[in-house]
């Protein structure tokens, strides 16, 4: 049996974002059924000139995959909302997931310090 994981994401939007964060929320429901969801909460952009805001949320997750494996099934979801090089380019995200952290080890610790993904770990925490 493959060593189970337990895991830190963040998934985020500027666009359109209820809908797409409802459809990542709906598939990652689907494949991790144990995963814990934290408070939406709207922020503002972090390094963008992009003025729109964003709607993020963070959730835990236990799971048998690794962490490539992990960051395959997310961009999926990320391209299948509408994610391209292009829309990051321009500041429009329809969706980002990232993985901050799987067990004890933080993956993005840069992420980690924005001011953002601290809002809603903390709205994670509170659940």
């Amino acid at each position: 049996m493959k060593n189970m994981h337990q895991c830190i994401l963040c998934i985020g939007s500027n666009y359109r974002a209820e809908t797409y964060m409802g459809m990542a929320e709906m598939l990652l429901n689907q494949r991790f059924p144990s995963i814990r969801w934290g408070k939406t909460v709207k922020t503002l952009p972090e390094g963008t000139t992009c003025p729109t805001s964003y709607l993020n949320r963070a959730a835990r997750l236990d799971t048998n995959w690794d962490a490539d494996t992990l960051r395959h099934y997310f961009k999926s979801i990320e391209k299948a909302c509408g994610r391209t090089s292009l829309s990051k380019q321009t500041g429009i995200i329809p969706l980002d997931i990232d993985l901050l952290m799987i067990d004890n080890t933080v993956l993005k610790p840069e992420d980690m310090q924005k001011h953002y993904v601290r809002q809603a770990l903390e709205g994670l925490e509170e659940k």
